[in-house]
């Protein structure tokens, strides 16, 4: 690990970019950290409650969302928004369906495009939290629409200036920017995380036999969170390689082959249906809590309660039949059989035993049907850890566990891609030239 680290910082570019990456982290903590002026800081102080749809969105914020923060928001807008114009660019709007189709150039134009529906998403989503905190907390120093509208903007601009450090990472530094933000905000809970269950099982104990106890059920609790990261890793990292030739000669009578494959993960939609799903059931929920307790609100509870097996089976059900829908929707969405099938036959590529055109499609179609199953289970199980936990194991019911289950896929994902570019910044070979100084 050292020789590692030794290697890193022995590129004088590489090192640069990491020194770059860290410093916009640290930015990102320091701002995540700092109380919007216009908030009472005591209102927040005695605990605000995020749960459903909030509680994902504090999670990926590292708690900016319960203290209110310059990056309360995140990037969650800018997530949104993504996901929106990939949806709609699936043949649904035209004008995006060209520009997938146009390159870098309509790269471009669809990013233009994402930054304003983000602003519009931003400002809709701090109107609402901040309206909704203040009606349930009062957690504005004044209830006035100029104080409102300080919150918003401010919020707002903390969400593009998150997202704009999101890209300089990926510009000038290391990783994926948007994906460290987000990593960045988990893992900053973790040391909490441990120290609240370590309080909970051994220091609360009194007594030398339950002190004992606390001490190997704490040690049980480290081996099991270690277990489900090696697991979530070894998963991340399976893929299956489809083979691919080439035709390396124009001439019929000296055609050779050169071949490679085509990795399709095991776990090809990431992290991205557990948060659907999530969403999907935990927005209604959210709306029926603000309204209070009526009829429809209560049948909302009993549908949407994802999180509860024992007192409401139906939304825990419901749950996992959305995680697997989303896994097998998304997968194809990101895998265009029909386009890996048109470029191979452009490029004079063919799967061994297999026709090209539309067998080929079919084929790709099915492998990655395949290969969705299994991804679809391991979300399930990484998805219902979490959950069934605290009912399985009653001392840590109360808890915060903050990496199992969708923060564990973001980060070990996130983990593994930047490394993975580390390591490919170091296998790159410096040429020196005679006039190079």
């Amino acid at each position: 690990m050292f020789t590692f680290l030794k290697k890193i910082f022995q590129k004088g570019e590489l090192r640069h970019k990491i020194i770059f990456t860290l410093g916009m982290l640290f930015v990102f903590r320091i701002g995540s950290a700092v109380t919007i002026p216009a908030i009472n800081s005591a209102k927040l102080s005695s605990g605000l409650e995020t749960t459903g749809i909030l509680a994902i969105m504090n999670m990926l914020g590292g708690g900016s969302l319960e203290r209110f923060s310059l990056f309360s928001l995140g990037v969650s807008p800018y997530i949104t928004a993504s996901i929106i114009i990939e949806l709609l660019s699936m043949d649904v709007i035209p004008t995006l369906t060209q520009w997938r189709d146009e390159g870098e150039t309509g790269r471009k134009k669809k990013d233009r495009v994402t930054r304003y529906v983000t602003v519009i998403l931003a400002a809709v989503q701090a109107f609402s939290l901040t309206y909704a905190f203040d009606k349930s907390y009062g957690i504005l120093r004044e209830s006035t629409p100029l104080s409102y509208a300080y919150v918003v903007i401010i919020m707002v601009a903390g969400a593009m200036f998150a997202m704009w450090m999101g890209d300089q990472i990926t510009n000038k530094g290391i990783g994926n920017g948007v994906s460290l933000l987000i990593f960045t905000g988990i893992v900053s809970n973790l040391p909490t995380s441990f120290i609240t269950v370590f309080n909970t099982l051994v220091v609360t104990n009194q007594g030398t036999q339950k002190l004992v106890m606390g001490a190997l059920n704490y040690g049980l609790f480290v081996l099991l969170y270690l277990l489900i990261v090696v697991f979530v890793v070894y998963n991340e990292g399976a893929n299956r390689k489809i083979p691919i030739v080439y035709a390396t000669n124009s001439n019929p009578m000296m055609r050779t082959k050169d071949g490679t494959h085509m990795p399709i993960k095991i776990n090809t939609s990431g992290v991205i249906p557990v948060i659907f799903a999530s969403s999907v059931l935990a927005t209604p929920l959210t709306v029926s809590q603000l309204i209070g307790n009526t009829n429809v609100s209560n049948m909302i509870q009993k549908i949407c309660t994802y999180n509860q097996p024992v007192q409401y089976p139906i939304g825990f059900v419901l749950y996992l039949v959305l995680i697997v829908a989303f896994s097998f929707f998304y997968a194809n969405l990101q895998i265009d059989a029909e386009k890996i099938s048109g470029d191979l036959r452009k490029n004079g590529g063919s799967i061994p035993g297999v026709r090209s055109g539309i067998e080929t499609q079919n084929y790709i179609k099915k492998v990655l049907n395949r290969v969705t199953v299994v991804g679809s289970i391991f979300l399930l199980i990484v998805a219902v850890i979490p959950i069934m936990i605290p009912v399985i194991w009653k001392t840590v019911a109360n808890s915060a566990v903050t990496l199992y289950g969708t923060g564990l896929i973001i980060v070990t994902g996130v983990a593994l891609e930047t490394v993975n570019q580390i390591k490919t910044h170091l296998t790159r070979k410096e040429y020196r030239g005679y006039i190079r100084r």
